[in-house]
């Protein structure tokens, strides 16, 4: 159930589209995706954080355990096919511990006002398309 948003099924094409990137970015071979000075337990927490309050906005209060759960079994999920890969990524399962740290921060930070972001920005537009 999408929360009463005017463009909900574009913020959930563009949310769709994220999870994609995230997947590809995490199941590419590393030689492609290095990024320089970067802490990997730092991307996954911040990368599952802002799926999770992505989606977390555009749904239900009511939905955020299932999202959070959705985002959990993909964490485990991106492990289990870079252990199987053999691409030259490891599965880690403190990568999934990261992950659970970025989906628990994501999911308080949707209860907060940033978790009507969608609704602004859609405030925002009609406002500045708005006849004059």
């Amino acid at each position: 159930m999408l929360r009463d948003l005017r463009f909900g099924r574009w913020w959930l094409v563009l949310g769709w589209l994220a999870v994609a990137a995230a997947l590809t970015v995490c199941l590419l071979p590393p030689k492609y995706v290095e990024i320089p000075n970067a802490n990997d337990k730092t991307e996954h927490i911040i990368g599952f954080m802002l799926l999770t309050l992505w989606f977390c906005s555009i749904y239900a209060r009511s939905r955020y355990w299932l999202i959070a759960l959705y985002y959990l079994l993909f964490g485990v999920f991106i492990e289990v096919m870079q252990g199987t890969m053999h691409l030259g990524r490891n599965s880690d399962i403190h990568d999934v511990y990261a992950d659970a740290v970025g989906i628990f921060i994501g999911v308080i930070l949707a209860l907060t006002p940033l978790g009507r972001w969608p609704r602004k920005i859609e405030a925002w537009m009609a406002e500045l398309f708005a006849p004059k």
